[in-house]
């Protein structure tokens, strides 16, 4: 809007929906003398709304303003009114109250369809307009109803707040990376303190050179992140960093942030588990082996936890006088153990005649096998010499059940001092063997 000056006199300027034409204040008689200063003039132009409200408002967007900013036609103060009666004149008001020399100012404003208006009141950037104003806002057709509101406009320049000081500060997501680690996901960075929408070169180096730079633009508070990676071919190397900004417009750097990468830790490939392992051996003995101390049945083991409970359990089959035999040993260092198995009742090998079960529990495994005691074809009956009865010359245990000895209580497999036997292409470990006498026909 072209200004109009008209000295001494200043002109009343008023645009908007109802402006009033540009008015000049009378020129003084060329023969009076001391004639008072002309007054300042209040400006105001209309502006658009979209504010809806269900009830009747009006109000000023502010209620304090500079000098600077009142004299600013992009500025100055808003009368804003919604909820109003559609399409209908209000007289708007503006009028000083703190004695500075301004004159008063009157306009209308028109409400749209949906019963809202906004009106811009400004003058010039001038001491003169510094002080209060009262407005008043009425219904054109009805003086019952009307709006009164106050605003002051202060001396000085704009109300914006000041640009903060420039104090760029960064932080890091952590302070120490593996290799992998940083080779993986770099480091992150956030920084404050910076100028606000400036550019900022985040970098990250060490004592003798950067690693990476990266540039970014602060945000409307002077607020910045970034992530630095290095992309080199090998990883960055272990050692001691640090991260720094440097703000462009100011040319002011950050207190630079240490972190630190490490090497990356090195696991020694562990040998899978091997499953436990069951050897009965032999598979099929003489009913004359069997009853033989240094001979028997021998159960080995092996693969089991170092030190872990092992139980040995023999059962007949079918029918037999025959007693179950159960044992449980300690695995040995190499999670071995072994058990040695055998008839008591030499007189009455035959008894011992028949297959039998073995099931072997070693931690969450079960193992089993068998071995069957068969009768000799080319044996002529009696004990291994020939005789038929005991030492006594009787028939001792004849038609007698056997007894199965629990051995190998303290031994368990390759224990030194024990004698090495190869069956079947297995080392096992011969087990003490102690006798007990029979108290019944079939005892284990």
């Amino acid at each position: 809007m072209k200004k109009l000056a008209l000295a001494p006199a200043v002109a009343i300027a008023i645009t908007g929906l109802a402006a009033s034409p540009v008015i000049a204040a009378p020129e003084a008689p060329a023969s009076a003398t001391q004639q008072p200063a002309a007054p300042s003039a209040l400006k105001a132009q209309a502006g658009s709304t979209s504010t809806q409200a269900d009830e009747a408002t009006v109000e000023l967007s502010t209620e304090t303003v500079s000098q600077t900013d009142f004299g600013n036609a992009e500025k100055g103060v808003d009368i804003v009114g919604a909820g109003l009666q559609a399409d209908h004149d209000y007289e708007i008001t503006v009028a000083p109250t703190g004695g500075q020399n301004v004159e008063e100012l009157t306009t209308t404003a028109t409400t749209d369809a949906d019963g809202g208006f906004s009106h811009k009141v400004y003058g010039v950037d001038d001491p003169a307009f510094v002080g209060t104003y009262s407005v008043v806002v009425n219904d054109s057709a009805d003086s019952n109803i009307s709006f009164q509101m106050t605003f002051e406009v202060t001396a000085g320049d704009s109300d914006e707040p000041e640009a903060p000081e420039v104090d760029p500060k960064v932080s890091l997501n952590a302070d120490k990376f593996t290799e992998s680690e940083f080779a993986k996901d770099g480091i992150k960075v956030t920084g404050e303190g910076f100028t606000p929408n400036s550019k900022v070169t985040v970098v990250g180096g060490n004592a003798t050179s950067p690693f990476a730079t990266k540039e970014v633009e602060a945000d409307d508070e002077g607020k910045i992140s970034a992530t630095l990676k290095f992309e080199g071919d090998e990883p960055l190397p272990a050692g001691d960093y640090s991260v720094w900004g440097v703000d462009q417009e100011s040319e002011t750097n950050s207190p630079a942030q240490d972190f630190v990468i490490t090497e990356d830790e090195t696991e020694e490939p562990t040998a899978p588990v091997e499953e436990a392992k069951l050897t009965v051996s032999p598979e099929s003995i003489t009913p004359a082996d069997f009853v033989k101390e240094d001979k028997g049945v021998t159960l080995a083991v092996e693969n089991c936890e170092p030190g872990e409970d092992v139980r040995f359990l023999v059962n007949p089959k079918g029918e037999s006088s025959v007693t179950a035999f159960d044992k449980t040993v300690q695995a040995d260092d190499e999670g071995k153990a072994n058990v040695s198995v055998y008839g008591t009742s030499a007189s009455n090998a035959s008894a011992y005649v028949g297959e039998y079960d073995v099931t072997v529990t070693c931690g969450d495994d079960e193992l089993t096998g068998d071995f069957s005691v068969e009768e000799d074809p080319n044996a002529g009956g009696g004990d291994e010499d020939g005789n038929g009865g005991n030492e006594d010359g009787d028939n001792g245990d004849a038609g007698n059940g056997g007894d199965l000895p629990r051995t190998g209580t303290e031994l368990t497999g390759l224990v030194g001092g024990a004698g090495l036997l190869l069956i079947g292409g297995v080392a096992v470990a011969m087990t003490m063997r102690r006798k007990k006498v029979a108290k019944d026909p079939a005892e284990i």
